[in-house]
């Protein structure tokens, strides 16, 4: 091969490389997304992909703002090998995960107050705040009044 051919390969490679960098998931950190909905008094979260969790805990915002190591109000950890899930409640049992106290309950949320998932997948952290909203819905709203 002649030094023009060369060249042109050095080039062709380099412009893989500076595709592969900028246009492709490959070198970019994953990141957990956590999403959450309310329905019939019951919260479940969404995480964008399946993944085998090593822990979850649920804090009041208000408690970890007064105090850095408040009490969970729920709080699950890995026993071995969790199954890998995408979606669950708040107070579900989750196969291969347990709580931290033996036969601990989840306590009840508060209507109105914030709280703060942590999920950690062992490579992966993130921190979600949700609340449930209060029940302060008029009596008569949706219903024609006569």
């Amino acid at each position: 091969m002649n030094k023009k051919s060369w060249i042109l390969v050095v080039v062709a490679v380099a412009l893989g490389a500076i595709y592969i960098i900028h246009f492709s998931s490959w070198f970019k950190p994953k990141a957990l997304l956590i999403a959450h909905n309310e329905r019939f008094g019951h919260v479940n979260f969404t995480l964008g992909d399946p993944y085998r969790l090593t822990s979850i805990k649920v804090v009041s915002v208000s408690a970890l703002e007064s105090n850095k190591y408040a009490l969970p109000a729920w709080e699950l950890k890995s026993d071995s090998n969790s199954v890998p899930i995408k979606l669950f409640s708040y107070g579900e049992r989750i196969r291969g995960m347990k709580p931290i106290v033996s036969n601990a309950r989840p306590e009840p949320l508060v209507p109105g107050e914030t709280y703060r998932l942590f999920i950690d997948t062992g490579s992966l952290k993130a921190q979600h705040d949700f609340s449930l909203p209060t029940n302060d819905i008029a009596p008569n709203r949706g219903r024609p009044t006569y």
